[in-house]
């Protein structure tokens, strides 16, 4: 087995966890103390799906020997493998939560965000699971492109460092 095969298992895994726990505790403390309903901390969210994806990311560079270069496609998979483990296990937590546990926020919802009056609380947890999903996969995108560009400086002083030596 190779060590993509390895850690394809385990860093998603195990980081798409931890995205749903943060994700889901987050989710809880702001329905807590009352601030469920502020549209704008939703953007938190955000943080916590970029930070995840950051340390799985930074997880898997360090038990690789991967390039941000040439095995791009690697780092994507890790990312969006991350993504969806996390922000598919929260839309099932979304969905339950909304069905059984406070069908009152359920129908908060409904009235106050005018999307349909046939909203339920599967659609509603699709429409997270599909905003989830393009937002980490834009920030995984974005990330894997910041790592990649502070290694473009390292070549550079390569060739000025042996340019050096055969000038010497």
């Amino acid at each position: 087995m190779s060590t993509f095969d390895k850690n394809w298992r385990t860093i998603p895994n195990r980081h798409g966890f931890m995205m749903f726990v943060l994700l889901t505790g987050y989710f809880l403390i702001m329905r807590f103390i009352g601030l469920g309903h502020d549209y704008w901390l939703r953007a938190l969210n955000l943080l916590i799906v970029f930070f995840v994806i950051r340390s799985a990311l930074r997880t898997y560079r360090s038990r690789s020997q991967a390039s941000y270069y040439e095995d791009f496609t690697d780092y994507f998979r890790i990312a969006a493998r991350t993504s969806l483990v996390g922000i598919a296990l929260f839309s099932v937590f979304l969905a339950i939560y909304l069905d059984q546990l406070d069908t009152v926020f359920m129908e908060e919802i409904r009235t106050q965000e005018n999307i349909s009056p046939y909203l339920t609380p599967v659609s509603a947890a699709f429409l997270i699971f599909v905003e989830g999903i393009t937002s980490s996969l834009a920030c995984g995108y974005i990330l894997i492109q910041v790592m990649k560009s502070r290694t473009v400086e390292k070549p550079l002083e390569a060739k000025q460092e042996l340019r050096k030596e055969i000038k010497s």
